[in-house]
């Protein structure tokens, strides 16, 4: 049986977490160690990645 280091070969240079997929990590990357923010400009809120930004706007335009 693989050890979990082995199954997790992607390591955040920054904080030493383990990730299966280069995709976590780059959004853990983003998400953990990223200071900036994307805001919505229709309320407000902020978000670490323009992803959720995006998925955010699709509701709260719907609200206004």
């Amino acid at each position: 049986m693989a050890s979990e280091d082995s199954v997790r070969k992607f390591k955040c240079k920054k904080c030493g977490s383990r990730f299966k997929y280069q995709k976590r990590l780059d959004k853990h990357d983003e998400i953990a160690h990223n200071k900036k923010k994307e805001k919505c400009r229709a309320c407000g809120e902020e978000f670490h990645s323009e992803d959720d930004l995006r998925k955010h706007k699709k509701v709260c335009t719907e609200r206004i």
